[in-house]
């Protein structure tokens, strides 16, 4: 188990770059951010830990779409969907991928434990074909028994600061853990989506590993959480939101020729035109 020297990754308002690679910034007043790595036994599925404070006053934050998903363990305070979304968000809440950013009100003083599933990392803890939470979060008890959520949250609530939270929560998943469940040819799939920027073909992705279009999409649906053009689209736009440099340069690298195609895709997933969002920065 990590110990404080991995909580020395501590910053105010940003990701920071950790053992395991730079993380997305993430730059609003009065939210802490605390990343930590994951414990050998869950770096394969598990992509990092964060503890996300908010310090006075509520915060908004736009929450893009990631490549796995995401689960939250709420210790202190309380949050909120704003928007087309609007609705509390349960205290032990799994989101699955999503297709467009949400808007997210968090209260004051209010604490959550946030794990970032790698892609497919999540379908080694939980059983149910991932899918069927794509673009939805829900309450953790649709997939845990209560009485165990009860006793998790309760022991996050007195905990004796992150280190302990996060030693509970790593505790909680290496205990649904299934390795087996994991599937080598959908993983395979991400890694040649990720290699080509989600610039490809599906009848051509399926082709190159030897598999049938259908098949292929059925076994990625039920362990990524979302189809393989869905996911590929994702990949493609996250690089855009990503990088650096003017962003229009960016969206041409990403293969976005039509700038009014890529400026109506982009609003899409995040709600707003490309300048007045990278203007705001209040995303992460």
């Amino acid at each position: 188990m990590r110990g404080a020297g991995a909580l020395e990754e501590f910053i105010e308002g940003s990701w920071t770059e950790s053992r395991r690679g730079r993380r997305r910034a993430c730059s609003t007043a009065g939210v802490h951010v605390t990343v930590v790595p994951p414990s050998a036994p869950l770096a394969p599925f598990v992509e990092r830990f964060a503890i996300v404070e908010t310090a006075e006053a509520a915060a908004t934050k736009v929450l893009l779409p990631e490549p796995g998903l995401m689960l939250g363990l709420r210790f202190a305070g309380a949050a909120r969907l704003v928007g087309a979304a609007a609705a509390r968000v349960p205290n032990a809440a799994i989101t699955g991928v999503l297709r467009s950013a949400r808007r997210m009100e968090t209260a004051a003083h209010s604490g959550v434990v946030v794990v970032a599933f790698r892609a497919g990392g999540a379908a080694a803890c939980f059983a149910e074909p991932l899918h069927e939470l794509f673009g939805a979060t829900v309450g953790l008890d649709a997939l845990v028994p209560r009485a165990t959520l009860a006793t998790l949250e309760q022991r996050l609530a007195h905990a004796d600061g992150h280190t302990q939270r996060v030693a509970l929560v790593e505790q909680f998943l290496r205990a649904r853990l299934a390795p087996d469940r994991s599937d080598p040819l959908a993983l395979a799939a991400v890694d040649v989506i990720r290699r080509a920027g989600g610039q490809l073909r599906i009848r051509d992705l399926a082709r190159g590993l030897g598999i049938s279009q259908d098949p292929l999409e059925k076994r990625f649906r039920r362990v990524i959480g979302a189809s393989p053009k869905q996911w590929a689209s994702m990949i493609r736009m996250s690089r855009v939101i990503a990088g650096a440099g003017d962003w229009a340069r960016r969206a041409i690298a990403a293969g976005y020729y039509d700038q009014s195609h890529f400026i109506r895709e982009f609003r899409g997933v995040t709600g707003e035109a490309p300048e007045r969002f990278f203007r705001a920065g209040n995303h992460c």
